[in-house]
């Protein structure tokens, strides 16, 4: 799967229901850039421009710019002592805190690509990742360390930050260099559902994109603070741990959180948490609480991975007046999100929310059967082209 290729989502969909008219997006005008740009040159100017501010919050613990710079880019010395070359992939098997910040953002150095491997997966599911993608080198905790040696195939390293950290000489070491735009930033696999889960290799420009187009859609940035609590396999939380690349803080939550309503909305207060987002399922819960109201910190929130009712969209915005919604849509082999909708309390309508207009760079067609433009009204195949495309399946050349 090349960029500009097409990718067929596989969804039937009316030419003029859940995507709004303006199908085709080349904006240029948004000062995105499509590619010369890695995901080390956006953090590289957080660090120049806010040395001190902070990243990451987990608990009572903090990591600034310029510390998670430094930290990650000892790990990614480390990293390449072991032998890790360019598109590489190097598991990451952490719990949401501190270490799963360094972890991605050393692997990202190093010029690897990092695989998520969520310690909530069942084991089966994670030896299939760790052999499919080839992996060597799996980053983890103290504490999971040896649950991450019985899934990992003989002969693989298992090393943690201390065992990078400890090591003196290492920081400064190609702190010029970094990954190119074309290579690997990580690879995300899909559930499965229509057959083996398959590796989708995101490139480092696509993901540069994503985030660059997110800071100018929605203005992610300093101020923001993002929570994290996807579980890290899915493609959807990679922009809320990848936040500091636009200026953002992120604050980690507990491991399992997003099962649990109470639990996110004590951690929004604490923190003054600023952004979430969440499926439609686990929006209803936080709202069937009737503590949700008293997230007053809340500026943003998004929705993606099912379809968002306008009922559920009008609960939400009632209960939160100060607070935006947008609709987020995209398969995980469009780099997360391919389109958004801005939720207009004064435009409700019935049924589901649109999925909105494509992200910039990127293009939407509506096609038939014979991949011809469909008439206003019919039915068919949505396809999905432009900046964001994955390079294709691990192994999967197309």
């Amino acid at each position: 799967m090349r960029q500009g290729a097409r990718f067929s989502e596989g969804d039937r969909i009316s030419a003029n229901s859940a995507v709004c008219p303006d199908l085709c997006c080349h904006d240029e005008s948004a000062g995105i850039p499509l590619a010369g740009i890695s995901l080390l040159d956006l953090l590289r100017n957080q660090v120049r421009d806010n040395p001190e501010g902070i990243a990451a919050v987990c608990g009572r613990d903090r990591l600034t710019y310029q510390a998670l710079l430094s930290q990650s880019l000892s790990i990614a010395a480390h990293i390449k002592t072991l032998g890790i070359a360019r598109d590489d992939c190097v598991g990451l098997f952490v719990e949401p805190s501190l270490d799963l910040m360094v972890g991605v953002w050393g692997v990202v150095c190093s010029g690897g690509a990092y695989l998520p491997l969520s310690p909530e997966y069942p084991e089966d599911r994670l030896r299939y990742m760790i052999n499919d993608a080839g992996v060597s080198v799996i980053f983890t905790q103290e504490h999971l360390r040896d649950k991450a040696r019985e899934l990992a195939p003989p002969g693989a390293v298992i090393i943690t930050s201390r065992d990078a950290l400890d090591r003196p000489g290492e920081p400064g070491q190609n702190s010029a260099g970094g990954p190119q735009p074309h290579d690997l930033a990580y690879v995300i696999y899909t559930s499965g559902s229509t057959g083996k889960p398959k590796g989708v290799m995101v490139e480092h420009h696509a993901i540069a994109h994503q985030m660059s187009w997110l800071a100018g859609e929605f203005e992610l940035g300093p101020g923001w603070k993002v929570l994290q609590k996807t579980p890290t396999s899915f493609d959807a939380a990679q922009w809320e741990i990848l936040a500091p690349a636009c200026g953002s803080t992120v604050v980690m939550g507990a491991p399992g959180i997003y099962r649990d309503p109470e639990q996110l909305i004590e951690t929004i207060i604490e923190y003054g948490v600023t952004t979430l987002q969440c499926v439609p399922t686990l929006l209803q819960a936080l709202l069937d609480t009737e503590d949700f109201g008293r997230c007053v910190s809340l500026r943003h929130l998004f929705s993606g991975g099912e379809a968002l009712s306008w009922n559920l969209a009008a609960q939400t915005l009632k209960t939160l007046p100060g607070c935006g919604l947008v609709n987020l849509y995209g398969p995980t082999e469009c780099t997360i999100n391919a389109a958004a909708h801005r939720v207009d309390p004064a435009r409700a309508g019935t049924g589901a929310v649109p999925i909105g207009t494509p992200a910039t760079g990127t293009f939407f067609h509506i096609l038939d059967t014979s991949l011809s433009p469909v008439a206003p009204g019919e039915t068919g195949e949505l396809y999905i082209g432009g900046a964001q495309l994955a390079r294709g399946y691990l192994k999967i050349f197309s």
